[in-house]
């Protein structure tokens, strides 16, 4: 059994697992620093660090599947769900740290009533994402 697992990993192109590591690491940052601001209720500077650090993980994640595909990006539910993902992470970070930077306090004590639900589009788009890999295998 355990030689057929290092096999299977073995036959994965190291682009690809890179970007799955990558694009995982961009799931706990941004899983983190989402659930720490609902708990808080307020936004500080920990969580928009956090979402900085997992924005930069899930664009070189995306920068890397990219890479990996021959031929033209095939517009399907994940590629539409991921970059609608990736984009409202962007928005959120920057809105969070424009927030931060001018001290408003209704965006930064309202923050999370935005930011969780941006975390379940987000978490959907990899969802689809580990769905649209497991039927490559």
């Amino acid at each position: 059994m355990r030689h057929i697992a290092s096999r299977s990993v073995a036959s994965v192109k190291p682009i690809i697992l890179v970007s799955v590591i990558s694009i995982t690491t961009a799931l706990l940052l941004y899983s983190i620093a989402i659930w720490r601001n609902w708990r808080m209720k307020v936004l500080t500077t920990g969580p928009i660090v956090l979402i900085w650090f997992g924005l930069a993980a899930d664009v070189l994640a995306t920068q890397m599947m990219g890479m990996s595909v021959d031929g033209p990006i095939k517009w399907d539910l994940h590629t539409i769900a991921g970059y609608t993902g990736l984009v409202l992470m962007i928005i959120l970070a920057v809105v969070g740290t424009w927030a931060r930077w001018t001290g408003r306090q209704t965006v930064l004590t309202s923050f999370h009533r935005y930011a969780v639900p941006v975390w379940f589009v987000w978490v959907a788009s990899y969802a689809t994402g580990v769905w649209v890999g497991m039927q490559r295998v």
